[in-house]
């Protein structure tokens, strides 16, 4: 006989870590693999999911201090110093809740875009994921740091799968004999964050974090400006994905405000494909929403280029 009170016999990190892992589109038997141990306790996952999604929890409603991080394109060969400095900035600031938007490992190797090219050559997929691995290592190095010496201090850590991380999942869906093998859990993203799938938002205070909006007919990202999107999707919102930063504030009749962020880039260094006038000149950096609550929050924006001379003068 079963034991009714199977997901008490568990760690709430082990749950919140099966959870995590459903929200990013793993399947029971995967997340029993990974989780478990055994694809065969596969039942056990599904009763533990169940019975979490039948529970009703109180949200805390207090208001709330996010970072907001936009891609960071992590790659071999970078200087990869702009991710400790925004993992610096992270236990200067103490924010509650960290969102990162996604796009943080790069996967050149899996692009279609110059595929064939001979800037392609040269380019493995090991590498790849080792380059993003080196680069979530140096910017969560900070805050493992501080949590040494101040171990209360653990903001939620929320990851919003990106297009370019999504491309390994391309992989055994156009090929079924990498199914298990080539995915999501190569980045090994759980053991740190709680994962949220390619275009699936999370709504944060009121706030739908995804890393792009998909237009519902197409599933490509919306075009338009940050107000434009603001008036389509009807709700507040941060994504990245477009290299840029836009904002648009909206009020509703009913007295709320509604915001909309599009911010694209953390990263500081150059895109050959977008050419040698203006295609690099953006904003690059992240945003900190302030009192964050019901839909709304106050944004500030700090550039990357502030955050490495910081770091480098701190």
């Amino acid at each position: 006989m079963k034991d009714s009170n199977s997901v008490t016999k568990h760690s709430e990190e082990t749950i919140k870590k099966m959870q995590s892992l459903k929200d990013a589109g793993f399947s029971s038997r995967q997340i029993a693999t990974i989780v478990l141990g055994s694809d065969t306790k596969k039942s056990t996952v599904n009763s533990i999911l169940n019975k979490v999604d039948k529970k009703v929890e109180m949200e805390d409603t207090s208001p709330k201090k996010i970072l907001f991080v936009p891609d960071c394109q992590v790659r071999k060969g970078v200087d990869m110093t702009y991710l400790t400095a925004i993992g610096q900035y992270i236990v200067d600031k103490k924010p509650d809740i960290i969102v990162n938007i996604g796009d943080f490992f790069d996967m050149p190797s899996l692009s279609v875009y110059d595929k064939g090219k001979l800037s392609f050559e040269g380019r493995r997929l090991a590498e790849d994921i080792e380059a993003g691995k080196e680069g979530m290592k140096k910017f969560l190095q900070p805050l493992r740091d501080y949590q040494k010496t101040n171990p209360s201090y653990q903001p939620r850590m929320v990851f919003c799968m990106g297009n370019h991380e999504e491309r390994l999942q391309r992989i055994p869906s156009n090929n079924s004999e990498f199914e298990g093998f080539i995915g999501y859990h190569l980045l090994e993203l759980e053991k740190d964050w709680e994962v949220v799938n390619f275009l699936k938002p999370i709504n944060i205070q009121g706030i739908n974090f995804v890393h792009y909006l998909s237009h519902p007919m197409t599933g490509k990202p919306y075009g338009g400006n940050a107000s434009s999107m603001l008036k389509n999707v009807g709700c507040s919102f941060c994504v990245g994905h477009k290299q840029t930063l836009e904002v648009a504030i909206q009020p509703v009749l009913d007295g709320t405000m509604r915001l909309g962020i599009i911010a694209g880039a953390s990263y500081p260094f150059d895109e050959f494909y977008k050419g040698t006038q203006t295609g690099n000149l953006h904003f690059r950096g992240v945003v900190m929403l302030h009192d964050a609550k019901d839909g709304f929050a106050d944004p500030s924006f700090i550039s990357t280029k502030f955050l490495i001379e910081r770091l480098n003068h701190g």
